[in-house]
């Protein structure tokens, strides 16, 4: 007889005790465990657990999680006695009036060393920084920069050069009137 043919003749007896009996003995928590165990055991299981974890861990959040967040709350932002709220308030007015006070200071600062460098003194408040060192070498690019630009200027205007008297309506000074009463003849160009 074939194991097909055992199995066929085996389905008779599906609803009898002894059956039962036979197919709970083949299912031993040992046999079970062992199957378990193999890499087709536990490709079989994974889903099954992965389901079981999944629903524990949403369970674990919904009862547990909402509290230990409030809990670390708690401890890393205790709550303030009012006093100290108002220290802080007061604390943080008073570091900001001592910046306002650093900065005027380094504005008076710059603004003398801009007239002493003949600097436009309108630019100076936007080159202050944090300190004065800063507020100095910001100052020291701010005269670099304009001084270049100033003779770069400067050079333009002598390459395209000055006529005097190129103009006609422009008017002579006393010296060039004088000299063109004395010498009707010259002509200026």
């Amino acid at each position: 007889m074939t194991f097909a043919e055992i199995i066929a003749a085996m389905k008779q007896y599906e609803n009898s005790e002894e059956y039962k009996k036979f197919v709970d003995s083949l299912f031993t928590p040992e046999r079970v465990k062992a199957f378990l165990d193999t890499e087709a055991g536990q490709k079989a299981m994974q889903p099954y657990i992965d389901k079981q974890s999944a629903k524990g861990l949403e369970t674990w959040k919904t009862n547990n999680l909402q509290a230990l967040i409030d809990a670390e709350i708690k401890t890393r932002f205790p709550e303030a006695d009012p006093k100290d709220t108002e220290l802080a308030k007061v604390k943080a007015q008073l570091e900001a009036m001592q910046k306002e006070s650093a900065r005027k200071e380094l504005l008076i600062k710059a603004q003398a060393v801009a007239t002493e460098k003949k600097l436009p003194v309108s630019l100076v408040s936007y080159f202050i920084g944090d300190d004065e060192k800063t507020t100095k070498a910001n100052l020291e690019t701010l005269e670099k920069v304009f001084t270049e630009a100033l003779s770069a200027s400067v050079e333009d205007r002598l390459k395209q050069g000055h006529i005097p008297n190129g103009d006609k309506n422009e008017q002579m000074d006393g010296v060039t009137a004088a000299f063109m009463a004395r010498n009707p003849d010259v002509k200026l160009n």
